[in-house]
């Protein structure tokens, strides 16, 4: 009558997870590091995301200091200072994929209660902010081993 019974099994196990999320006095930390959840805990501060920035840094070749507030940080990482203004709109989707990737990491945690290493939630992090870029500027003629490997010469930025 229901269809697949795995399918039901999965509702009902989000369902009740979801519940107990919404139901529970206690707010810790989904991904797991103890602390209180609250967005700007988990997108800069939690143990997790502060590693996966670090490694986007990394990957972009830049220094970086964590802002206190989530819109601080955004603004700090779009609008970094000495870099072009027309490269501003690369940052901001680097930013907003790393966002939305550890907040689906997060949802993976609670509702599937699986955990992906960072090293593959980094390539996730490439992966997805090259497929925004290219649909976003028809112009960005770069392959995706060009942005993987030199994503600011990919930019077209020099530092």
């Amino acid at each position: 009558m229901f269809g697949d019974s795995s399918v039901i099994a999965f509702q009902l196990k989000t369902t009740w997870r979801f519940q107990v999320f919404l139901f529970t006095a206690d707010m810790s930390c989904m991904i797991g590091c103890g602390s209180n959840e609250s967005a700007v805990h988990l997108f800069i501060h939690c143990t997790f995301s502060a590693n996966l920035w670090t490694l986007v840094w990394n990957w972009l070749g830049i220094s970086f200091v964590h802002a206190g507030e989530l819109r601080h940080h955004f603004i700090q990482f779009s609008k970094m200072a000495g870099i072009p203004l027309y490269s501003h709109l690369f940052f901001r989707i680097i930013w907003f994929v790393t966002v939305w990737t550890i907040w689906k990491e997060r949802n993976n945690r609670v509702f599937q209660n699986t955990v992906s290493n960072p090293l593959n939630i980094i390539e996730k992090i490439k992966l997805n902010s090259f497929l925004w870029l290219k649909s976003k500027q028809v112009d960005f003629v770069y392959s995706y081993h060009d942005w993987w490997k030199h994503p600011i010469p990919s930019m077209s930025v020099i530092l």
